[in-house]
């Protein structure tokens, strides 16, 4: 009986090779093979030169050279979001920006200043400056009053919730620049800060370079400095 079993097994197994065709044998005997064979990943398309169409060799030159950690306006743009950082770490409980600080600060010393003259001292765009002073104005931080000698113009004074805040803020202003300047060494940081001056303040630098025959022709700074945007984190001032 077992013989038969077995026989008929063999025998049902080569009818259905028949139907199933020559092709489909094949594919059943090297199916093992197949497996025991180590997949490989599809082959990884080499980086297209479209990007280099049309570079100049000069323009390829300075592609091949250029270093973005080694550029310094990149490098001061970093350390902007890092001052950032730090002060809307520092005073995460205040309602104040660094420009809003800078305006309470420069009021209590110069009492009575112009809106005008306060975007001068800020070197902020008269726009951005009076829509700051309209917010302030709202959350009682400072106050605006007719001036006695222009009937056009209005003096800024530093409101009773402005002092409230500078006699919170004030006292851990100086954390601010420690911790931002930590990792320079002490007798480094007088020089950055003297460094960063003659790149703000470049009138000066300008005037020095031009020969005195030259400088009569040079043309004269923007007395409103480069147009800023006033807001919460726009780094310390």
């Amino acid at each position: 009986m077992r013989q038969d079993r077995v026989f008929r097994k063999h025998e049902s197994l080569r009818n259905s090779s028949h139907m199933l065709g020559p092709h489909l044998i094949i594919q059943q005997s090297i199916q093992p093979v197949l497996a025991r064979m180590p997949r490989t990943r599809p082959s990884q398309k080499a980086p297209s030169n479209r990007s280099l169409q049309g570079v100049t060799k000069e323009v390829q030159s300075i592609l091949d050279s250029f270093r973005l950690e080694d550029v310094p306006s990149h490098l001061l743009r970093r350390a902007h979001f890092k001052a950032e950082e730090i002060f809307a770490n520092t005073f995460s409980g205040e309602e104040v920006t660094p420009r809003q600080k800078a305006t309470l600060v420069l009021l209590h010393q110069e009492p009575g200043l112009s809106q005008n003259a306060l975007s001068a001292r800020l070197a902020m765009d008269r726009n951005t400056v009076a829509d700051m002073v309209r917010r302030m104005c709202s959350s009682e931080l400072i106050e605006r009053k007719a001036s006695p000698s222009d009937a056009r113009a209005y003096e800024l004074y530093v409101a009773p919730h402005g002092i409230e805040l500078l006699n919170r803020i004030m006292p851990r202003d100086a954390s601010i620049e420690d911790r931002l300047l930590t990792c320079l060494p002490q007798e480094y940081r007088g020089l950055f800060v003297k460094c960063l001056r003659l790149i703000a303040e470049d009138a000066p630098q300008k005037s020095a370079e031009l020969a005195p025959s030259d400088r009569s022709a040079s043309p004269s700074p923007k007395p409103d400095g480069p147009t800023n945007s006033e807001g919460r984190g726009a780094g310390p001032t």
